[in-house]
């Protein structure tokens, strides 16, 4: 078990990521951004579709099918019932995507994220792990959706503000993240390895798998559109699950998972963003 120290630092610096990242995206979206996917509705209840329903299915299924330990199956479950990566604008930018419906995506699937996630969580959990969906809730409430929507605010009545906001905010996000990062590798570096051959990478591996070939195959018509689905859908919320998972479950194998299939997924989506990429470069 993690020292009650350890534990303390690493649930403070994740809480210190989560808000400054939420915030510094609401600060960067403008109402038109915000209302971007809206005009597209057939594509927002597919992308829907996909990260709120087909995903947590899929990975359900895959953690029924194997043997693996229940803390490991937990980590699993959350990191699939967490859509909307914040840097899933950062992956259209870098495949030279549709920018704009990756920003509005995001937010609203963080919207939708806290009512899904407890939900999906209290459906989708092994009987025997407890969890209250309402405290969940306005976990993921107040963590998440309140400083994006103060973000969002503050651009559209105090533009001026949020342009002074914006840097010093983003930095946090960035330095924080890259805290955390350090901060997890040491404390968990042991129990990452010790995720070798439990099965447990396999079952990651193949759900971000899955997450790019059904965003891909539910991106509609536009190959713009595809792959900012197909790699948001990938990229899951590793900001809200990693703070579920310091907050809510005492078992430090379910971070641990939470962690192994957040590096997977960050690195399976922004490799195939690279690789579109360079197949759209200019020449």
């Amino acid at each position: 078990m993690l020292g009650i120290s350890n534990a303390v630092i690493v649930e403070t610096a994740t809480t210190v990521f989560v808000l400054s990242t939420m915030l510094s995206m609401g600060l960067e979206l403008s109402i038109t951004q915000l209302l971007e996917p809206f005009r597209k509705r057939r594509l927002v209840a597919k992308s829907l579709l996909v990260n709120v329903l087909a995903i947590p299915l899929a990975a359900y299924l895959f953690v029924r099918m194997l043997t693996i330990s229940r803390g490991y199956e937990v980590g699993i479950i959350l990191i699939a019932v967490a859509p909307g990566a914040p840097f899933g604008p950062k992956l259209a930018e870098i495949s030279r995507s549709d920018i704009a419906f990756a920003s509005g995506l995001v937010v609203v699937l963080g919207l939708a994220s806290a009512a899904t996630i407890p939900v999906s969580l209290l459906l989708l959990l092994p009987g025997s792990v407890s969890v209250d969906p309402f405290a969940i809730g306005q976990m993921v409430f107040g963590i998440q959706v309140l400083p994006l929507l103060i973000g969002i605010c503050l651009t559209s009545r105090y533009a001026t503000l949020a342009d002074r906001l914006y840097p010093p905010i983003q930095r946090l996000s960035n330095h924080s993240f890259g805290i955390l990062l350090v901060l997890l590798s040491v404390v968990y570096f042991d129990r990452i390895v010790s995720l070798l051959g439990t099965g447990t990478l396999f079952v990651s591996v193949s759900v971000v798998g899955a997450s790019l070939l059904l965003g891909y195959a539910f991106g509609g018509p536009m190959q713009n559109r595809r792959e900012v689905l197909a790699t948001t859908t990938a990229a899951r919320n590793a900001a809200i699950a990693l703070f579920i998972a310091t907050t809510s479950f005492r078992d430090p194998d379910v971070l641990t998972v939470v962690l192994a299939f957040s590096f997977i997924s960050v690195l399976g989506s922004g490799l195939l963003a690279a690789a579109w990429r360079g197949r759209t470069a200019d020449p």
